[in-house]
């Protein structure tokens, strides 16, 4: 019967808690194989939104699931389902996003940051047009300087404090929202450019 029981739990679809367990304490290569293949998408979407070069998202999704499945015992499975896939999906973009941040770094250690002088550190208040919907800021987010682009999408879309993304790249929060406040203008300046362009060709 045990053999029947193990021979069935094979071959039906893992669940997402069944894989979780799996990767924790069997580290079983089937449980790995399913949240690899589940959330491959997902991931490399987070990734996309800080590293724009192919390459070196792809190095950095892969990085990530690898410290995810380290790290997966210090993950907090909810009882309840619904909630289990979304504050796993949660848990694995916190890693995404950091294991993106640290790849810029190490790519441009020197070149990461920008100048900035003293009037641009300065708390400054932009605020974005109702026009600029979602999906227009992603496309035209590949278009920024990595440090503006990873600062916009850290606040912006994370949900991280001018402070928390401050400790993160070890810059002052003035820094950070000096940078916001640049991605911001730079945001809109483009979709002005790209607005007009389309106005142009529908006349």
């Amino acid at each position: 019967m045990k053999i029947v029981q193990q021979y069935w739990k094979k071959a039906r679809p893992l669940t997402l808690r069944e894989a979780l367990e799996d990767c924790f304490v069997d580290q079983s290569e089937r449980g790995k194989s399913f949240v690899y293949k589940k959330y491959y998408g997902y991931v490399m979407a987070v990734v996309l939104r800080y590293i724009t070069i192919e390459i070196e998202a792809e190095e950095a999704v892969n990085e990530s699931f690898v410290k995810a499945f380290r790290k997966i015992g210090s993950f907090e499975m909810h009882a309840e389902e619904e909630a289990l896939e979304k504050t796993f999906r949660s848990w694995l973009a916190r890693i995404a996003v950091n294991t993106s941040i640290d790849m810029l770094r190490a790519r441009k250690p020197t070149s990461f940051l920008e100048e900035t002088s003293a009037e641009d550190i300065q708390v400054h208040t932009v605020v974005m047009t109702d026009r600029l919907g979602v999906e227009d800021i992603l496309k035209l987010l590949t278009r920024l300087p990595d440090i503006q682009r990873s600062i916009f999408n850290l606040f912006e879309i994370e949900g991280y404090s001018h402070e928390e993304i401050g400790s993160m790249l070890n810059i002052p929060e003035s820094t950070s929202r000096t940078y916001l406040t640049r991605a911001k203008q730079r945001l809109r300046k483009l979709y002005i450019e790209e607005f007009s362009v389309s106005q142009n060709i529908h006349l």
